[in-house]
């Protein structure tokens, strides 16, 4: 009966080693899977912010205009000059 009751006991240690593997396994994969998402929350956050300033950059370009673009579009006008047409109306010498 010893020696049975010997066996049990380290059946039970075995059983007993297998379910703290088991749930320190499931600890881990749940880590794992927890620093992923948390990553990826991360990332679609940085990408957000990312879009909204180049969205609030392209608002401000278009309320507010290029310094150099202030003066409006340039107009040229042809006109005859002394051996034809020219932008300018200048002489061509």
């Amino acid at each position: 009966m010893g020696a049975q009751h010997t066996m049990t006991s380290l059946s039970a240690m075995s059983l007993l080693r297998g379910v703290l593997a088991a749930v320190i396994a499931a600890a881990f994969i749940g880590l794992v899977v927890l620093l992923a998402a948390v990553l990826t929350a991360t990332a679609l956050v940085i990408a957000g912010l990312g879009a909204l300033g180049a969205s609030a950059y392209w608002l401000y370009r278009k309320v507010r205009g290029r310094k150099g673009a202030s003066e409006g579009p340039v107009t040229l006008i042809a006109r005859p000059g002394p051996r034809g047409w020219t932008v300018d109306g200048a002489s061509e010498g």
